[in-house]
């Protein structure tokens, strides 16, 4: 195979699977909301005070399709930052943490 004809086959083979990588990244963020409101619960935090959240894929920097771990920006009402829940990709909560001028007891802040 010439070098021509691999490096074709790599842009098509990337073509072909980097839009099967994003529903799965997508999908497990649905999933993973009863994890978040748990972590969120955890720290007395309540849904009234949850303006809005978004769970977003962030790459590990691998070429695997899914090498990914999920980040939840949770914004409450009571302050201008957010609270941050990592997650693996299976939804294991790994850390919480907040941002800006929120201060939640318990959660470290950055």
């Amino acid at each position: 195979m010439t070098l021509r004809s691999r490096t074709m086959a790599t842009v098509l083979a990337a073509a072909v699977t980097l839009p099967l990588a994003l529903p799965a990244a997508s999908l497990a963020a649905e999933q993973c909301q009863a994890q978040v409101d748990a972590a969120l619960q955890k720290h007395a935090i309540s849904a009234s005070d949850v303006k809005s959240m978004k769970v977003t894929a962030r790459s590990r920097g691998g070429k695997a399709a899914n090498n990914f771990r999920l980040d939840a920006w949770v914004r409450l009402n009571s302050c201008s930052g957010y609270v941050m829940v990592n997650m693996t990709r299976g939804c294991l909560v790994q850390q919480s943490y907040t941002t800006g001028d929120c201060k939640i007891e318990g959660l470290p802040s950055y």
